[in-house]
Parts: C-alpha cells; sequence; structure tokens
C-alpha cells in the first residue's frame, strides 16, 4: 500500500515548487525531490538544484497513505537541509487532510547541496517514535526524536546524536511542535508523563511539550510557545509513554 509524502514550497518570487517521496519508508528521515502528476516541471531533482537561487518563505507536508487503509499516516517532522548536512529551516504539515501554506520561521535561500526532508510513521495504538522540532531565538532549528519505549524514561536526540543540552546549548527556545502518533496517546494508562519534558541535570522540570498526532485533523501541527526557556548544555528532553 502507497505511503507518499509531499511538499509544497512557495518562493518569495510567486512560484511554487512539488516535493515527493513516493513508497517513504516510515520513521526514517527521507529526501522529498521534485515530483507530481501532470506538473511543468522535471522530477526526481533535489530543491535546491532545481530552484537555485529562489527563497523559500512558506512550506505544508501531507504524509499520504492509500484512502482504504488504516491506520492513516502522520508527520513526524520535516525540514529543510544544508549542503553541510545541518538544519536551517523546520517546516510543517500533517497527515491525508492537511490544508494551507504556513510562513517558515525564517527564508531560505536555495542553492545546489539544498534538501528538503521529512518523516512519518503511521498511526498506531502502541508505542510510537517521539519527535520535536525546535525553533531558537537565535535562529537556529534542530530536531529530535526518539522510539518511545514503554514505561522507560528515554533521551531524545537530533540526527547527530546529541542531546539538547549538547546541540543547543545557551540557546533559547522560541517554538516547537511535538509529535506522537499513537491513537491512544502519549499516556494512556496514567502511568507516565503526558507530555515530553525538558529537565536540568538535577531535574529541575524546565518546559513541558504536550504531543500531537501529526495526521489528525485538517490543520499543519500546533506549535508551542517556549515561553523563553533557556537551554543549558546538561538539559535533557525526555519522554516516558505507556501502552
Amino acid at each position: 500500500m502507497a505511503s507518499d509524502m509531499y511538499a509544497f514550497v512557495k518562493f518569495s518570487d510567486g512560484s511554487v515548487a512539488s516535493l515527493l517521496a513516493s513508497g517513504a519508508t516510515a520513521k526514517t528521515a527521507t529526501e522529498l525531490q521534485t515530483g507530481g502528476v501532470g506538473l511543468n516541471q522535471v522530477s526526481g531533482v533535489s530543491i535546491g538544484q532545481a530552484y537555485s537561487g529562489r527563497t523559500a518563505v512558506a512550506a505544508i507536508v501531507s504524509c499520504v497513505k492509500d484512502a482504504t487503509a488504516a491506520p492513516q499516516n502522520s508527520l513526524c517532522y520535516a525540514y529543510f537541509q544544508s549542503p553541510q548536512g545541518v538544519i536551517m529551516c523546520v517546516a510543517n504539515g500533517g497527515g491525508n487532510n492537511v490544508s494551507g501554506f504556513e510562513k517558515l520561521a525564517k527564508p531560505v535561500l536555495m542553492q545546489t547541496g539544498v534538501t528538503f526532508v521529512s518523516a512519518y510513521q503511521e498511526t498506531t495504538d502502541g508505542a510510537a517514535q517521539a519527535s520535536v522540532a525546535v525553533v531558537c531565538a537565535s535562529g537556529r532549528h534542530d530536531v529530535f526524536t526518539i522510539l518511545g519505549v514503554a514505561d522507560t524514561k528515554t533521551a531524545m536526540t537530533n540526527k547527530d546524536g546529541s542531546t539538547i543540552g549538547q546541540a543547543l546549548a545557551g540557546e533559547v527556545i522560541a517554538k516547537a511542535y511535538a509529535t506522537f502518533n499513537s491513537t491512544k496517546g502519549l499516556n494512556e494508562d496514567g502511568a507516565g508523563v503526558s507530555a515530553f519534558f525538558i529537565e536540568s541535570a538535577e531535574g529541575q522540570l524546565k518546559h513541558m511539550l504536550p504531543p500531537a498526532n501529526g495526521g489528525a485533523g485538517q490543520y499543519p501541527l500546533p506549535w508551542i510557545d517556549g515561553y523563553g526557556t533557556r537551554i543549558e548544555q546538561n538539559d535533557t528532553m525526555s519522554v516516558t509513554c505507556t501502552t
């Protein structure tokens, strides 16, 4: 059964890119390249190469599964990646029925080597992948994930294996979105914590990030305000789920 990710990217000159990853693997960061049936564009090219010199200002991601198949697919995260492999700017979206174009937190200049990356998961009734896309006040962006383990506190890490404290020490969170694509929620039996949580090395709670289901409804994922939360070197962001 088909599991595809689509992204539509708006540029400052008024043009739009249509991107596609067909038959993508769940819970896996996957590049979306130019694609779409019947469109006047070359397919199978990275966004930076195809639109070099243009500036992305808005985007939306849709995670699609054969409509006859249940459960449906849900967004985990999405971002633009630099030629050096750095997350430049996160993007938002949802499942089959997501609608809208969401303004990016900052403009992103296209050049050869820039790619658009996303990941999805089937909505499950058990432990799911926990994901958080973070926007810092400085303009720095990052994504943290971990596969939830029932009844076990587990720290989330970015694509380079760093915790939030290791990756973002000294940064202030402006906003973030969080996903846990479970039909029964993060803490269905009440024995865990109903949000992802950031804490200091001493165990002081610093912020809570209640996750959304990335495929539920027609709207992009809701943003969670950072309320000036400053990240220190030994901070961690963890998930404790139950099934």
